[in-house]
């Protein structure tokens, strides 16, 4: 089946790299980026930019979407605009050198990117997006639109709501929760529950904004 990634920055480009490393994801072919603020026929690499949104909104044959991005309401805003499109899915993508445990249970759209490790009975909420190294422990739920930078340490009954992102090299505490559109900031150690729409930073991790202007 055809393939689009939205996105065609580096994190875009990333999954494009995972895309070919092939295994389990194989039955797909990529034909382009589809980015909105490049120009249709721009080249990225040995690969070519669609068009954006009008593209997509106008296609009436059966095509895979893949998320290239990490802002988490930004990629909420788009599954909005595309989920009601018969002809558009959103794929599973797993590169080969991950494990994900066979009890996990993974919505449409997740990605996981190299030496990531999900452990058993694990909840991945639709086109949440985990990449390099990230550990995921048992137990956890994580919402809807999350990203997880690289090198993340989840511990295990950890609950992480929609539209979150955790940043590099944090680390989360067992059995805490964090909140809807929060953001981790890189090399936090969580060591208590984090509210709703608020950015978290430092060891133990402390809030330091309100609201998502601080996402990064």
């Amino acid at each position: 089946m055809r393939l689009v990634i939205y996105g065609a920055g580096g994190l875009g480009r990333e999954v494009l790299a995972l895309l070919r490393m092939g295994g389990p994801n194989e039955q797909w072919n990529f034909i382009g980026f589809i980015d909105d603020g490049k120009p249709a026929g721009t080249r990225i690499g040995d690969a070519g930019v669609l068009g954006g949104m009008d593209w997509l909104t106008s296609e009436k044959e059966p095509v895979a979407v893949v998320m290239g991005l990490s802002n988490p309401s930004i990629k909420a805003s788009l599954y909005e605009k595309l989920s009601g499109l018969p002809w558009v899915k959103f794929p599973v993508l797993i590169h080969p050198l991950a494990h994900v445990d066979s009890s996990a249970t993974l919505a449409d759209g997740v990605v996981i990117s190299a030496y990531c490790s999900i452990s058993v009975d694990t909840v991945l909420g639709i086109c949440s997006f985990f990449n390099v190294g990230a550990q995921i422990g048992h137990d956890s739920v994580l919402g809807d639109f999350g990203s997880v930078m690289p090198h993340v340490d989840i511990s295990g009954n950890v609950t992480i709501g929609a539209r979150t992102l955790v940043g590099v090299g944090s680390k989360i505490l067992q059995g805490l929760k964090i909140g809807s559109d929060a953001t981790v900031g890189i090399g936090s150690v969580v060591l208590s529950d984090v509210p709703n729409d608020c950015t978290v930073l430092g060891y133990p991790a402390k809030v330091i904004k309100k609201g998502r202007e601080g996402e990064s």
